[in-house]
């Protein structure tokens, strides 16, 4: 009678063991794939901020090539 409750024990115990395994595997996915967001999402707004920038210069050259507006 002792054996089928140490059986099923034993399959819990292993259940637990796969599970975490499980767990932790995601979790380091899910870090790696946070680091790498936070990574994308910084070059872009670094990339924006360089095209605003240069579109501002783009227009303080054409303001002072053309000042009045005569061209």
């Amino acid at each position: 009678m002792l054996v089928p409750y140490a059986f099923t024990a034993g399959l819990l115990v292993l259940a637990l063991v796969v599970l975490t395994a499980s767990l932790l595997v995601t979790l380091r996915s899910v870090r790696r794939f946070h680091a790498a967001r936070s990574a994308v999402t910084s070059d872009l707004a670094d990339r924006a901020g360089m095209l605003r920038a240069r579109v501002a210069g783009v227009g303080v050259a054409l303001r002072q090539r053309c000042p009045k507006r005569s061209c």
